[in-house]
């Protein structure tokens, strides 16, 4: 069964599992990873007892939309260690749903976790991304992904903060 997380301040939970996502800490990249990207590390606890965390790359753009500007921060899973990790991850709550409900499951906690509903001018956007090759390098299969306009990156969550 997949994981359903709903935001609780500062984190993610999914009550039936027991598994809780930490709002990450935020860091700027480090060389030799682009200077521009942020750094996003997750701890995750299982019945309040952390047991595993996850480091990841991502991006905090101002873009502007049909609707006016929006701030988006992207989470992005389309490295092979993310993808082994959360896999890693699955396998230690022993998650029999398929690899890639788990990681949609899973990308939606973190863009909860992340969400900051702080008043603000412009709507903010909270976007997971991967690539089909990745999910393919890691042996997920991708029956039915939901593809970007370009045909590689695949929307694994998403989610809006309206502007204030």
């Amino acid at each position: 069964m997949p994981l359903e997380f709903e935001r609780q301040p500062g984190s993610a939970v999914d009550r039936r599992t027991g598994v809780t996502i930490t709002a990450p800490r935020i860091l700027p990249a480090s060389p030799p990873e682009d200077p521009s990207h942020t750094e996003y590390q997750y701890l995750f606890y299982l019945n309040g007892q952390r047991v595993d965390g996850l480091g990841l790359f991502g991006s905090d753009e101002m873009v502007e939309t049909p609707n006016g500007r929006e701030r988006v921060f992207t989470l992005d899973l389309g490295h092979d260690w993310v993808l082994k990790s959360i896999l890693g991850f699955k396998q230690t709550l022993s998650n029999t749903d398929s690899d890639l409900a788990f990681i949609r499951s899973l990308a939606q906690g973190l863009v909860l976790a992340n969400m900051d509903d702080s008043n603000t001018q412009h709507a903010m956007r909270y976007v997971a991304l991967t690539t089909g090759e990745a999910l393919a390098r890691t042996n997920v299969s991708t029956i039915d992904p939901i593809i970007s306009s370009d045909g590689s990156t695949i929307v694994l969550a998403c989610e809006l903060v309206p502007p204030a």
